[in-house]
């Protein structure tokens, strides 16, 4: 593919990262958002909660939103484009419903990520709630950004298109 055609496709994906990816249907975690999914699974079962389905949508928004935190250097909830994590799990697909989202910063691994969240009674509440069926998981890097590492976990309680855990 002729470079040119290359950076068009991309910067396509980029300004419309729902309808571009959303159709690729091949959503991959990595073995740390894997790790922090079955982590967070085996905590909801500690809890006698049941487990969360991993959403298409809800992961395509995390790991949109991961990425744009370490690519722009902040940490929010709302986005660089000034959206409410809410109003950009529609913008990626998502149906109405109940929503939550947690995030996270500095940490490589899911196990100190997933403590910083079973630490603080916000976030933990959020991953115990048995009104979310199912979650989105994303982490980026990036050596020059402030923290590093960002993590994004985005909860629904519609299951949606869903992908193994």
């Amino acid at each position: 593919m002729p470079i040119r055609s290359l950076l068009v496709s991309l910067v396509c994906c980029l300004a419309v990262p729902s309808a571009a990816l959303a159709a690729a249907g091949d959503r991959v975690l990595d073995i740390e958002e894997q790790a922090l999914c079955q982590q967070i699974n085996s905590y909801r079962a500690q809890n006698a909660v049941a487990p969360l389905q991993m959403s298409v949508a809800l992961t395509t928004a995390s790991k949109w939103m991961s990425t744009d935190m370490s690519m722009k250097n902040y940490f929010s909830h709302t986005d660089s484009l000034g959206r409410s994590f809410s109003m950009r799990l529609t913008a990626f697909g998502y149906a109405s419903g109940s929503r939550a989202e947690n995030i996270a910063a500095g940490s490589p691994g899911a196990i100190a990520t997933f403590n910083q969240w079973k630490n603080s009674a916000g976030h933990n509440r959020k991953m115990l709630d048995a009104n979310y069926k199912v979650i989105g998981i994303g982490r980026a890097y990036r050596a020059t950004s402030t923290y590093k590492w960002y993590w994004t976990t985005d909860f629904g309680s519609i299951t949606d298109r869903t992908m193994a855990c």
